[in-house]
């Protein structure tokens, strides 16, 4: 079966099946390709360490033995920490190397053949909600060659993800991520209405198909980066880019770090700030720290913008 054939059965299955016949058939195809023996889509969020909170999970030929018996297992997951470290990418991660210091992690990966984990884990700010995909083989012959297994998976495992939003979407009614497929010039193939909303508004005189011009010229250089109020991630795959799309959002702040931030950007220096608030130079220096770092801005500039963000989202 050709990769065209084998991604037009996922898009229409995508389209018409109930969400456990498609994810037979979206890891049916990816067999074709890889031979994994299970697999799993996961929905949730992670934090600035590499901190992963899993909302949701699809699971194929994964009992709830072993999903336990992982959860039991201390430490990050060596395949999901590859994943984040290499966010739009799909990559290649071999369990077994993370087993020779570990007995925990050495009886897990002998008893469940869970030998090699592919994964792809979209490229979007921490805290977003966003879908990742993990595939698990067990040992490798000799005959394999583990760059072939990877070019393969990156064939496969970009659209089997939004396959899965898509699917996920039309059978529970959730909004899902706003994504869009474009060729290499800018045409968009496909998109989601959500996305087309944040187009739309982020450029009101944009005109569909080509993606608006600074978007596609942006893509030229990076796969990760904000443009006004979107922040977007994108990767190609079989010549096509699959872009995600989420409106940025500003954190909350507390009430006294927003009254910090207030006169800061107002041009109130420490010890103004530190009388007014009856703190300690310390304690605003900190204040001050905390909210660079939870708003990710650098200056009081940046931060005048990310507070001015927040007041009109």
């Amino acid at each position: 079966m050709t990769i065209e054939r084998m991604l037009f059965d996922l898009y229409t299955g995508a389209r018409d099946l109930p969400l456990a016949e498609f994810g037979e058939l979206g890891f049916g195809i990816v067999r074709k390709v890889l031979p994994i023996h299970s697999g799993m889509f996961g929905h949730g969020t992670y934090d600035a360490r590499g901190y992963v909170t899993i909302h949701t999970l699809h699971r194929h030929e994964v009992p709830a033995e072993r999903l336990l018996d992982r959860m039991a297992l201390s430490g990050a997951d060596p395949a999901i920490s590859n994943a984040l470290a290499h966010a739009g990418q799909t990559v290649h991660t071999p369990t077994h190397s993370h087993a020779r210091d570990n007995a925990d992690i050495e009886r897990y990966v002998r008893r469940y053949d869970v030998w090699n984990a592919f994964t792809l884990i979209p490229g979007v700010p921490t805290g977003t909600p966003t879908d990742g995909v993990t595939v698990w083989t067990g040992r490798m012959k000799r005959s394999m060659r583990v760059a072939d297994l990877i070019g393969s998976a990156h064939q496969v495992l970009p659209h089997l993800l939004l396959a899965n939003s898509i699917n996920r979407r039309l059978q529970t009614g959730e909004a899902g991520p706003a994504c869009a497929v474009a060729a290499p010039d800018g045409v968009l193939l496909s998109s989601s209405p959500a996305a087309l909303a944040l187009l739309s508004a982020e450029w009101p005189d944009w005109n569909p198909p080509h993606l608006p011009s600074p978007l596609t010229t942006a893509l030229q250089a990076r796969r990760q980066f904000d443009l006004g109020s979107l922040s977007i991630s994108a990767s190609m795959s079989n010549q096509l880019w699959f872009l995600r799309l989420v409106r940025r959002t500003t954190p909350s702040l507390s009430p006294a770090e927003q009254r910090v931030a207030a006169m800061a950007i107002a041009g109130a220096v420490y010890k103004e700030i530190a009388r007014e608030c009856d703190v300690s130079l310390s304690t605003v220096r900190n204040q001050l720290h905390a909210i660079y770092t939870k708003l990710g801005v650098r200056n009081k500039t940046e931060l005048a913008q990310a507070l001015a963000r927040s007041m009109t989202a």
